[in-house]
């Protein structure tokens, strides 16, 4: 009798006990659900205004916000290395570095400004800061032959309208390295079927750093 006396709340308490962690248990797939929810409501926001973006964004006057990609400070090589060493080891530095719209040195960049970020720093030559005014630039030497391009050189992208709006810096191997998007780190993408039809020509590295030539 007394063992059954012990017994029963014994059992009462590992029920609550159960209980109470089955609650906790749908308390915490509750949270967890509407955390995702949020996530996939937050990605149809960006979805939704990304078009418009990429529309507006090289309208904005660069020029008018605080950028002092001047701070720069070229290299100073110990050894004597090519024009496109210089690049490829710089810019390789960087991957990993946040994707931030307007940004031009290491606490974050946009594609344009990773670029002439490391011109600068490789060459010490300022290079138009977005992307439409860098291939007006060298509309006339763009080459749209890539079997011609060589490590190094300024690779351009079309956008959804059409035009372009998008630059990466060519390694090697049908690689290149550019700062993608806000949802993205600097990065090594590979020249997929996305970006071939994308596509918009490359300038020659070596028109880049010898402008007079």
């Amino acid at each position: 009798m007394n063992n059954k006396i012990i017994l029963f709340p014994l059992i009462f308490i590992i029920s609550i006990n159960l209980l109470n962690s089955q609650n906790l248990d749908s308390i915490f797939n509750s949270i967890e659900e509407n955390h995702q929810t949020s996530l996939k409501e937050i990605d149809k926001m960006f979805d939704f205004y990304s078009d418009d973006f990429n529309l507006w964004k090289n309208k904005v006057d660069l020029n008018k916000v605080n950028l002092i990609p001047e701070n720069a400070v070229i290299n100073d090589y110990e050894l004597i290395i090519s024009n496109r060493e210089k690049v490829i080891n710089e810019v390789v530095k960087y991957i990993g570095i946040p994707y931030i719209w307007g940004g031009s040195n290491p606490t974050g960049f946009d594609c344009s400004g990773l670029i002439q970020w490391t011109i600068k720093k490789t060459h010490d030559v300022l290079i138009p800061r977005t992307t439409k005014l860098q291939s007006q630039k060298w509309k006339k030497q763009l080459n749209y032959d890539l079997n011609q391009i060589e490590p190094g050189d300024l690779i351009y992208f079309n956008g959804i309208d059409n035009s372009i709006s998008h630059v990466g810096i060519f390694l090697s191997k049908n690689s290149f390295i550019h700062a993608p998007n806000r949802k993205e780190l600097v990065k090594k993408s590979i020249m997929s079927s996305y970006w071939l039809k994308r596509f918009a020509g490359f300038i020659n590295l070596n028109l880049v750093v010898n402008p007079s030539t």
